[in-house]
């Protein structure tokens, strides 16, 4: 009775309310795996607070902590293991370096505890944040065996992404998929760990078909998170409290629900089309995000320029500061800047055979982020923004004349604009301009858009002389450029970075990736057009997104050319974050900046003067990053639109759900098939027929009959072998010796009923119990 108090004792350590923990070795070391997992994917919480290499550090230690509990051996034993690998791992793999592991402890032995608190501050804060990492994944490790524990742990870190994911910048989604699907194999680990605990002879049984064990999960598993996954992201319909309650306190949340509508600094493949703030180290790959940003009514079709950029520092763009220093309000109350006198270097003076066109635009922003700048076609001349008679933008909206910047200080709670109008000026593609000359690089500012990295690699320039070497004109060059990148390099969003060697931006994609997007064919073009003396900057911002008329229809409906070139691109556009682009701008005396687009399927919209044709592109524009959008009607534009590859994973899941339908249904499906082919048999026959397949189902489980052997003899037999079965195998046999050698003939109803006897029989061979 003694010993039996202290095995309750033991089993109660791992117990609640009576539930026993499973015990099964591998569902111990499953769970120590799932827990590492869980935390590993909850710490990218703190992206922005850790250094990459406290990320190395924590997962290197959350993975070996893991593999050490897979050990069979004591619990201490392994505990101590881990603490000693936590040690090694930070010595290893911090910035801190320290010496060789052997003076080290000798210095921390002879030294005493004095040394040992020395070491340890060299190596804060890794040592701390590694030893609660450790303690976090041995507590919980332990702890989470239960089911309700295991629900508990996998809530609290759904709840910590979910928070993190709604209310910082930060993509989470990722993290948040993979701590459902852990959290999912693990509740199913435990259903059938408890399961092998409490029926283990059952449970023995059950492996011998493991197929059948396995597959109902592997296919709930994968239509569970293949439909979590290419579910569209939408905004939220309800309010989380915490925002309504701050906004009942006149104070406003800034939300990144769903997309973050500005794309992470990061060049990860995880990372989202959007407007970037940092530009400094560009590359990668990244997803296509469809979400809108906002709607352009404009008197004619346009790029929507963000900002400039002029120091290339060999893997990215910056600003220089000297540029950026003239900062000064603008009004945004329409007021023309040239009646404030400013003359914005490379706008202003035109030269007399420059035409220009006046562009007014109608800006309605789609969604509550913020950016660092108002959005315009280049060159705005006037601004009026919309504060809906709430917030004032006095003072706030700054223009940098010498980068063409509209830039917005949203201190504190003030939201980006809803609204604004802006009128802007563009030089026209005329004669006069493409036999104009670029501007000396030896001159201020124009120093500045000449400038290349001092170990800038001498091929890049040999083949931007070699592209421009027939060029009459510097336009030409510019155009050169722009056609050799358009034409010999292909537009992909996942460059191959495998493939890259050099450590300059531009020199791998040259010469050792050749593809990319539109930040690797501006980049090029921007350089290789300063080594044929072209002053060039780098330009973001939007392409011009999808408009509401479409032309094909309107020339269907008869409408002349000449009256389509009079429309000039005058729409209603929506912008959606993967229209998010940079292109280049050179410039050119006496006609300032001229923007030039060298990634394929772009082509800048120019503008035309009145009474003229715009100039045709030599590459015909295709969708910026959507699926093909361009040019619907309406309802179209406003309306969303999926990927196509989106309806092959829809007909995969469909042909899933019907496989497991079917197999959840295959007693009936099987059935029904039966009574198709025997519905030609008479009663008697269908008796014999349905006979027959369950001697060759018995034969796969065991149970022989022999040529010479009756269905009599064979039977007593089984009913030896099966003992369990011995009544059922005995209203069979004699059913089927009244249907064979009885002179009373056997109605159709009775053979039906033989049939669903016979399915359930041999339903009971397969699963013996």
């Amino acid at each position: 009775m003694l010993e039996a108090n202290r095995m309750q004792v033991r089993a109660g350590l791992f117990s609640r309310g009576g539930q026993q923990a499973p015990r099964a070795r591998w569902f111990l070391a499953l769970s120590s795996v799932l827990t590492a997992v869980m935390i590993a994917s909850t710490v990218s919480v703190l992206e922005e607070l850790w250094w990459e290499e406290t990320f190395v550090i924590v997962y290197t230690v959350l993975a070996v902590s893991a593999l050490l509990d897979l050990i069979p051996v004591g619990r201490i034993y392994r505990l101590f293991a881990q603490l000693i690998a936590v040690l090694l791992i930070l010595m290893q793999l911090s910035p801190i370096q320290l010496g060789s592991i052997g003076p080290l402890l000798r210095y921390m032995t002879e030294g005493g505890l004095a040394a040992v608190s020395e070491v340890a501050r060299q190596f804060s804060p890794f040592l701390e944040i590694s030893l609660a990492v450790w303690v976090i994944y041995a507590m919980f490790a332990t702890w989470t065996r239960l089911r309700i524990r295991i629900i508990g742990f996998t809530t609290v870190n759904l709840l910590v992404l979910a928070i993190s994911d709604s209310f910082t910048p930060i993509y989470l989604w990722d993290s948040v998929a993979i701590v459902v699907f852990a959290g999912l194999v693990w509740l199913i680990a435990e259903h059938y760990a408890s399961f092998q605990q409490q029926h283990p002879l059952s449970w023995k049984r059950l492996l011998r078909y493991p197929l059948q064990l396995m597959l109902p999960i592997v296919l709930v598993l994968s239509l569970v998170m293949t439909t979590g996954l290419v579910a569209p992201e939408i905004p939220p319909i309800i309010k989380d409290p915490y925002t309504v309650w701050r906004e009942s306190q006149g104070q406003q949340v800034e939300s990144f629900v769903g997309d973050k509508g500005i794309a992470p600094a990061s060049s990860g493949k995880s990372a989202k089309s959007g407007y970037s703030r940092n530009d400094d180290k560009l590359g990668g790959g990244f997803n296509f995000d469809y979400s809108p940003v906002m709607e352009v009514t404009s008197s004619q079709k346009s790029y929507w320029r963000g900002e400039t950029k002029d120091y290339y520092n060999g893997s990215g763009w910056t600003s220089s500061e000297e540029l950026q220093d003239n900062i000064i309000p603008m009004p945004s109350d329409g007021t023309d800047i040239g009646v404030m006198g400013l003359e914005v270097i490379g706008e202003r003076p035109l030269s007399p055979d420059a035409e220009v066109v006046e562009i007014k635009q109608s800006f309605k922003m789609l969604r509550k982020d913020k950016f660092p700048v108002l959005f315009a076609a280049p060159t705005a001349r006037s601004l009026e923004v919309s504060n809906n008679g709430r917030t004032s933008y006095e003072n706030a909206v700054t223009f940098q004349p010498m980068i063409n910047k509209l830039g917005i200080d949203l201190g504190g709670n003030t939201p980006y604009p809803s609204a604004y109008k802006v009128v802007s000026e563009q030089v026209v593609l005329n004669d006069a301009l493409k036999e104009a000359s670029a501007a000396p690089l030896n001159s201020m500012p124009f120093l500045y858009y000449g400038q290349v990295p001092v170990n800038s690699q001498s091929r890049v320039a040999d083949l931007a002389r070699e592209i421009t070497a027939d060029a009459v004109t510097d336009f030409d060059k510019a155009k050169a450029i722009e056609t050799y990148l358009s034409t010999n390099f292909t537009y992909t969003n996942e460059p191959d970075l495998s493939k890259k060697r050099s450590k300059d931006f531009v020199d791998s994609f040259l010469f050792e990736i050749r593809e990319g997007y539109c930040d690797y064919f501006s980049t090029a073009m921007a350089v290789m057009a300063r080594h044929v003396d072209l002053p060039s900057r780098w330009v973001k911002g939007y392409a011009p997104g999808s408009g509401t008329v479409n032309r094909e229809d309107l020339m269907r409906q008869g409408a002349t050319m000449d009256e389509l070139s009079e429309m000039k691109g005058e729409d209603t556009y929506t912008v959606r974050n993967s229209d998010a682009h940079s292109w280049v701008e050179i410039y050119f005396e006496g006609f300032g900046w001229v923007p030039f687009e060298p990634t394929p399927g772009f082509a800048f919209p120019y503008a035309s003067a009145a009474g003229s044709t715009a100039p045709e592109p030599s590459i015909k524009p295709v969708p910026s990053a959507a699926p093909e959008v361009a040019e619907n009607s309406p309802s179209e534009a406003n309306s969303f639109n999926l990927p196509a590859w989106l309806g092959w994973v829809g007909l995969t899941v469909l042909t899933a759900a019907v496989g497991i339908l079917a197999f959840n249904r295959r007693e009936q499906l099987a059935g029904l098939w039966s009574s198709y082919r025997t519905r030609s048999l008479t009663a008697e026959q269908r008796v014999v027929w349905e006979t027959e397949r369950l001697i060759r189902s018995a034969r796969r489980h065991g149970l022989t009959k022999a040529e010479h052997e009756t269905l009599r003899e064979a039977i007593v037999r089984w009913s030896e072998q099966r003992r369990f079965l011995k009544q059922e195998f005995s209203e069979l046999l004699r059913f089927f010796e009244r249907a064979k050698y009885g002179g009373k003939s056997v109605t159709m109803e009775e053979a039906a009923v033989y049939s669903d006897n016979i399915r359930a029989l041999r339903g009971r061979l397969r699963s013996p119990s």
